[in-house]
């Protein structure tokens, strides 16, 4: 029947209309925030949609999540930046994760509004998804003080200067973008990865061993 031969795209579109109603609400209220009514609303779903799909309001909050790392992390992979020489190394990397931020521009605001409402400990499975982020950035840099191009320095402030950095970048881009369409910029507005080649260069000019 012609029906039931259109469901399946029926299905993945009313799924996807939840992941995109979510990445802007989430983005923008945080989780406790985001009502299964507002969600409704915003994707033009009955909201037992959500609990069809996704199970519950935190599985279609860990879809999204699991979506904007998985887009950044895979532009990771894509790079292949183990493959560089470590001059190039952290520049790279820096790229790649404003590059993901740049295919999930929703989650610089989900990150903030996640440690704004300090409730990780209270969904392990989204730390998990953040910790893959963490995992990510403490990698680079062992590498690299393996091969004694690094000298001695924390993981997680390393972690939070470079991908902390790159989140109130995007974070704040409309906001500047805003200001210079009205003409009230006074200062230069790079974009995402010229950003994150200054970045990139700095902090690997900084984690230099010293002489």
């Amino acid at each position: 029947m012609p029906v039931r031969k259109s469901r399946p795209r029926d299905s993945l579109a009313s799924r996807q209309a939840l992941l995109d109603a979510g990445a802007v609400l989430f983005a923008q209220n945080g989780y406790k925030g985001t009502t299964l009514d507002a969600l409704a609303d915003r994707s033009g779903l009955n909201k037992a949609m959500v609990a069809y799909y996704f199970k519950s309001k935190s599985g279609l909050y860990q879809a999204v999540l699991d979506q904007g790392i998985g887009a950044v992390l895979s532009n990771v992979e894509a790079a292949d930046i183990e493959s560089l020489p470590f001059e190039a190394r952290l520049t790279a990397f820096a790229r790649a994760i404003a590059s993901g931020f740049n295919n999930a521009p929703f989650l610089p605001g989900m990150l903030v509004q996640d440690y704004l409402a300090g409730d990780q400990g209270q969904r392990p499975e989204a730390f998990a998804s953040l910790a893959r982020m963490f995992q990510t950035t403490r990698a680079i840099l062992e590498r690299g003080q393996i091969e004694g191009k690094v000298r001695a320095v924390d993981p997680h402030m390393f972690h939070l200067s470079l991908v902390g950095s790159l989140v109130f970048f995007g974070l704040t881009k409309r906001f500047r973008d805003n200001l210079e369409r009205e003409g009230r910029l006074p200062m230069s507005n790079p974009d995402m990865d010229e950003y994150a080649t200054f970045l990139g260069d700095m902090l690997g000019a900084g984690l230099r061993p010293q002489a």
